[in-house]
């Protein structure tokens, strides 16, 4: 009898280093982020039905739209010259009902947590029609 087994590669699976590590890839994104995470937080306000995005950084980009996807609730930021980033997070649980509807999305940059700057943005809502298309 010959030792079949002693060629065989190794089994051990490495263990994810944390939890976030173990979400499954349809939850990330290859997409750049337009924001880093700590530049930027969003807010809905459910009595007046406005959605805000605060954001402390510089934009270098001109933005066109947004468009929400429900299955991995990421937004996909449209600019003008043709380019898909993606916002920089998921949309949170607390706010999805009130962010994931077409909407106008006030965006305003603050400094020293005062608005300085702001615009509106539309935000579309990918249905599954235009998923199984793209």
């Amino acid at each position: 009898m010959s030792d079949d087994n002693a060629e065989q590669p190794s089994t051990n699976k490495k263990s994810p280093a944390s939890m976030k590590d173990d979400w499954g890839s349809s939850l990330r994104t290859s997409r750049k982020a337009l924001f880093d995470k700590k530049d930027f937080d969003i807010f809905c306000d459910r009595e007046m039905n406005e959605t805000f995005i605060f954001y402390n950084t510089d934009l270098h980009y001109s933005i066109d739209y947004l468009e929400y996807n429900p299955e991995n609730q990421r937004v996909t930021v449209f600019t003008t010259d043709g380019q898909q980033l993606d916002l920089g997070t998921r949309i949170q649980w607390l706010i999805r009902p009130y962010f994931a509807k077409p909407q106008i999305i006030i965006m305003a940059r603050t400094k020293n947590g005062k608005v300085v700057e702001g615009f509106e943005v539309r935000l579309k809502v990918k249905t599954l029609e235009e998923q199984v298309l793209n």
